[in-house]
């Protein structure tokens, strides 16, 4: 059985999909076709868009701001759910600190940014607002690089050559 056949079964059908919670939230728009094709744009446009959001600290928001996201750009919704698994109670937390780190290291390297972060002075206060700021910085710019990277090497894999398993007799070699 092909990967597409296989990934079809999984998959809801309509009358599944309109009984679900994802019905309930965004209505008919959820039936949209270009959702749920499986094709190298929509595919790859799905999974870096919901690798995007898994990547920024939005945890318990993830799951919905793919689906609006997969609305709204017109990509692979289950792809995009499934990129918003990337980040779990196993990966986030060494992520999260990884992100942390290199925001501080950015806003401390750029003056500006740190003369804006300092304003928020001495404190519990400050320091959570900084914290916050590093970790947002850190995690944007991971973010941004991991789903470029991920939307061209997953495009460049569909096109690679035998990447497709289904091959017209005309297209095979004479013998």
């Amino acid at each position: 059985m092909s990967f597409r056949k296989r990934i079809r079964r999984l998959l809801p059908d309509k009358e599944q999909l309109r009984r679900s919670w994802l019905y309930r939230l965004f209505g008919k728009n959820i039936l949209a076709g270009e959702l749920w094709h499986f094709d190298a744009g929509s595919v790859a446009g799905g999974w870096s868009m919901g690798l995007f959001i898994a990547l920024t600290p939005t945890i318990p928001f993830q799951m919905t701001l793919a689906c609006l996201g997969a609305l709204c750009l017109r990509v692979n919704l289950p792809m995009a759910l499934l990129a918003c698994w990337v980040t779990n109670p196993l990966t986030s937390v060494p992520y999260y600190m990884a992100a942390w780190q290199l925001g501080r290291w950015i806003l401390e390297a750029i003056p500006l940014a740190h003369e804006y972060v300092s304003a928020y002075g001495e404190g519990t206060r400050s320091k959570v607002i900084v914290g916050s700021f590093c970790l947002w910085t850190g995690c944007l710019i991971l973010a941004t690089v991991a789903s470029l990277v991920s939307y061209v090497l997953l495009r460049w894999l569909w096109s690679a050559p035998g990447s497709h398993s289904h091959h017209r007799s005309d297209d095979l070699p004479m013998q």
